[in-house]
């Protein structure tokens, strides 16, 4: 059985929690890079399934899964690979169906829910849906080739890549106002280094982090509730430190791929509440373990970093044949681990 909002709503408050929430998501299209608008069954897929799978887990609170919509449409550019083309970029308007389609999806996802829980909207930061658009129409195996795509572009003309960056910044606060009107209780705010070796900290100081603190900005103007989620999806990495002033209150990240556990992590990003823990692909014990694995694995997450500021969950993303049953056994291990310990 789930926690109530209160509780959820006081670990992500970093205050004391009597049970410790879980909380994990998949994809329910098979390759989620696949734009909605060229394939009407993502869209369906997303609303009739986001209730199902909520009946079937019962997290403790919901991130809104957005297949589809993971392409940026660029306005007037017609090959975001060609810098002459990028250059042209203009903003897209409140009424684009980029925007529009998605706060449909919203509220159609929010109106096909059968309970009442904390709902998260999920937006990418600048720097990620360029890259991907790099990759438009290739098969999501290929992704890594928008990071090498990229950083060619930027090598070649920083000045118009970091043009184009400014201008998707601003179209993503307005997705982020788009969930707002929705109805959601807050955001996912998803971001990554660019893979490759081109590009690096002066990037991303110069860059990268100026763009995400604009977004980060517009979300805490908008929600209480934000996680930074610093995507170490397919073996991406990070390096956490970059990342410790970035004003968001909960953090979630790559502990089997970044090098920091829960609990050294809570301490590099000062105490804030901290999520995740469990690895997220077919190795590990999430989707592949016995109920006594799952709950020695969660256990020994919640041994090392506390149960205060707290939330239990994957990496990233689970795999979309997680068992269900394995998640639940996720779920009650996180939830009892207190009342156990007591009772060892």
């Amino acid at each position: 059985m789930s926690l109530s909002n209160e509780e959820v709503l006081k670990a992500f408050g970093n205050d004391y929690e009597s049970a410790v929430p879980f909380s994990v998501w998949h994809h329910f299209n098979p390759d989620e890079h696949v734009e909605a608008r060229e394939d009407p069954t993502i869209f369906k897929n997303d609303v009739a399934k986001e209730p199902q799978f909520v009946d079937a887990v019962d997290p403790d609170f919901i991130k809104l899964m957005d297949d589809g919509y993971f392409t940026y449409q660029f306005q007037n550019v017609s090959d975001p690979n060609d810098l002459a083309s990028l250059k042209k970029i203009t903003e897209i308007s409140t009424d684009h169906p980029w925007l529009v389609d998605q706060k449909q999806l919203f509220e159609d996802q929010l109106s096909s829910l059968n309970q009442n829980k904390v709902i998260l909207s999920n937006v990418f930061s600048a720097v990620s849906l360029f890259k991907w658009s790099l990759v438009r129409g290739l098969p999501s195996t290929e992704l890594a080739l928008g990071d090498k795509r990229f950083a060619d572009l930027y090598t070649k003309d920083p000045d118009t890549v970091i043009h184009a960056l400014r201008v998707i910044n601003q179209d993503i606060k307005k997705q982020i106002e788009v969930g707002h009107q929705a109805g959601v209780n807050g955001v996912f705010f998803s971001t990554q280094e660019i893979q490759d070796d081109r590009i690096d900290e002066h990037f991303f100081e110069k860059v990268q982090k100026p763009l995400d603190a604009e977004l980060i900005e517009t979300i805490n103007q908008d929600f209480d509730i934000g996680v930074l989620h610093i995507c170490g999806f397919d073996g991406a990495t990070n390096h956490l430190p970059w990342f410790v002033d970035y004003s968001l209150p909960v953090v979630n990240w790559a502990t089997k791929v970044d090098g920091y556990t829960l609990g050294e992590g809570k301490q590099l990003f000062k105490d804030k509440v901290v999520f995740g823990g469990l690895g997220n692909t077919t190795n590990d014990v999430l989707f592949s373990g016995t109920q006594a694995e799952i709950q020695s694995a969660v256990d020994r997450v919640l041994d090392e970093s506390g149960t205060t500021g707290v939330i239990i969950g994957s990496d990233c993303t689970v795999p979309r044949k997680t068992p269900v049953e394995n998640i639940r056994w996720a779920a009650e291990a996180a939830h009892t681990y207190q009342d156990r310990k007591q009772n060892d």
